[in-house]
């Protein structure tokens, strides 16, 4: 770690050791309960504006599928040290997922899953960076800097949440956004289980393009996210029967 950086991370650390003292003598965590009855009056309605008009009641908003079978999707997500914060992105009724052993088809409200997910854009920069300080933080350590947190976090992000689905509408603009991805991996912790390639996997099937949906699938195999020989025989076949789209 250079010394610029050292530096940088001492003065976060400093500014966390502040906050979590000052929580401390604060602390009221906001439960689930009160947690979904803000969710209800704040994040809903905004959520609503940019058509994800259908909320399960606890963590995930989204829209209708669209002619093209492709459903926008934001969740929040709950992180140790009484915080969260949202990831977003699609859902499409062409693509299962496995499950011990098991299809997994995403059709319905029910089953509605990210498959092709993101983070909000500045909590992915502090992971590149290595920043210990996530700006799209939002948290639950007393309803009044839950309110502030979340209220900073949607007028931020809304505007860009917006953009990103007007540009991921069709089969071929997602094909382009994770073509992108696969160049230029954003920083992960960990590995993505349902990776680009698997995905452009199935979207190459799905527009009749079964030579780029084998190149594609063999690209995710490489990556060794645990998948079983089983589960390799079962993805190879699933893509072979794959209905294109009329």
């Amino acid at each position: 770690m250079s010394l610029l950086k050292s530096i940088i991370r001492y003065f976060e650390q400093q500014k966390i050791n502040n906050e979590i003292y000052a929580d401390l003598k604060n602390h009221d965590e906001v439960l689930l309960a009160k947690r979904l009855e803000i969710f209800q009056e704040k994040v809903t309605p905004k959520f609503a504006e940019i058509g994800l008009k259908n909320w399960d009641g606890k963590y995930i908003w989204f829209s209708d599928f669209n002619d093209q079978g492709i459903k926008h999707i934001i969740e929040y997500n709950v992180f140790k040290g009484f915080s969260g914060s949202f990831t977003y992105g699609n859902c499409f009724d062409f693509i299962p997922t496995i499950s011990n052993q098991k299809w997994i088809n995403h059709k319905t409200d029910k089953s509605t899953k990210l498959l092709f997910f993101n983070r909000l854009e500045d909590w992915q920069k502090s992971l590149e960076k290595g920043s210990l300080i996530n700006p799209d933080k939002i948290s639950t350590v007393n309803e009044f800097k839950f309110n502030s947190s979340l209220d900073k976090v949607l007028e931020k992000n809304i505007p860009k949440l917006k953009q990103w689905f007007s540009l991921n509408e069709t089969i071929e603009q997602n094909m382009e956004t994770l073509i992108s991805l696969t160049k230029n991996p954003p920083y992960e912790i960990g590995k993505r289980i349902i990776s680009f390639e698997y995905l452009l996997a199935f979207l190459c099937a799905y527009t009749n393009n079964y030579n780029e949906a084998e190149n594609w699938i063999q690209k995710h195999f490489a990556k060794k996210l645990n998948n079983s020989d089983s589960e390799m025989k079962m993805i190879l076949k699933r893509l072979n029967e794959t209905v294109p789209k009329k």
